[in-house]
């Protein structure tokens, strides 16, 4: 296997070794896992990708208000899921996830660590790994979005949460068009500012976020 290859499989394997580590080993130490494992996944693009990386595909005013107010559809989308849950009686796999994260930071901690998470996340998934499925040729080419939102979605499955599975793939369809179509920039402001209204501003359920303080 030639050097590059071989850093190519590093490249695309090691999500499925961190998240299991972040989400399941190391769950007690859930934020600070996600937090240096997207760090070394979003270093890694930004070392061997940047200049593949597509930051403005349209004017740069334009992606700023394109990401902003894909933020708030993207929550929509959650509460809209999260309605779903309750239907399905399904809502205590969120409350695992919000248990997960407030059990060990505090507000202002977790706010920081979503800013690093969320850019970080994007440059990896929708920067790096979209630009290596947009090299694979035919209909990858053409639509590498779907590429990364499928293999974010199934790297979820290690969690064995339905919710975060079905949030991975929202995740994955919304940020990947928007990081395709729109450019990367659209795609992390969406995933950051949605981050900060799911976790820290307006969290889903105010009775499980108050209840867990």
């Amino acid at each position: 296997m030639s050097g590059t290859n071989a850093k190519t499989v590093v490249y695309v394997v090691l999500p499925m070794i961190l998240w299991p580590l972040s989400f399941d080993v190391f769950s007690r130490y859930f934020v600070y896992g996600m937090a240096l494992s997207t760090l070394l996944l979003g270093s890694l693009s930004l070392f061997w990708f940047r200049d593949r990386l597509r930051w403005f595909r349209l004017g740069k005013t334009l992606v700023i208000l394109v990401g902003v107010a894909s933020s708030i559809i993207m929550y929509m989308v959650f509460i809209v899921g999260y309605a779903l849950l309750t239907y399905l009686g399904l809502t205590h796999y969120v409350l695992l996830v919000y248990r997960m994260v407030y059990s060990m930071v505090s507000r202002y901690a977790l706010a920081i660590a979503l800013v690093i998470i969320g850019i970080m996340e994007e440059i990896y998934w929708r920067g790096g790994l979209q630009e290596l499925a947009r090299g694979l040729g035919g209909f990858a080419s053409d639509e590498p979005w779907l590429v990364s939102m499928a293999y974010y979605t199934v790297v979820h499955v290690s969690t064995l949460n339905p919710a975060l599975v079905a949030g991975a793939f929202a995740v994955g369809l919304i940020d990947g068009l928007l990081a395709d179509k729109v450019g990367l920039m659209a795609s992390s402001l969406t995933h950051i500012i949605w981050l900060e209204l799911i976790m820290v501003i307006l969290p889903i359920n105010h009775a499980v976020f108050i209840h867990l303080l």
